[in-house]
């Protein structure tokens, strides 16, 4: 996904409409997609809902592979990337220094 449309995801839930926005089948439904990532329908309405209300559901991180290779990008797990406080490196450097 390129830079300057990752910039326009203010959140998580921006995140996953975008890569709604950006699948690789345009004419696929929310049902289609539900199905074919092994997700329940009523929650991917949840997920890719405009309204950001407290009561909606975000998608969860085990479905974010899923949810991605269906909508064909990464657009979830390049924010999640972008949004991490340590990166991997980070994170086993750290473990490297508490052993």
């Amino acid at each position: 996904m390129p830079p300057y449309l990752m910039k326009t995801c203010r959140s998580y839930r921006d995140a996953v409409r975008l890569c709604w926005e950006l699948r690789r089948v345009r004419r696929m439904t929310q049902r289609q997609l539900a199905a074919d990532a092994g997700l329940i329908p009523q929650h991917v309405t949840d997920y890719l809902n405009k309204d950001d209300k407290p009561s909606r559901r975000d998608l969860p991180a085990r479905l974010i592979k899923d949810f991605e290779d269906v909508c064909g990008n990464t657009a979830v797990s390049q924010w999640v990337a972008a949004n991490s406080v340590l990166t991997v490196l980070e994170e086993l450097q750290a473990s490297r220094i508490e052993a």
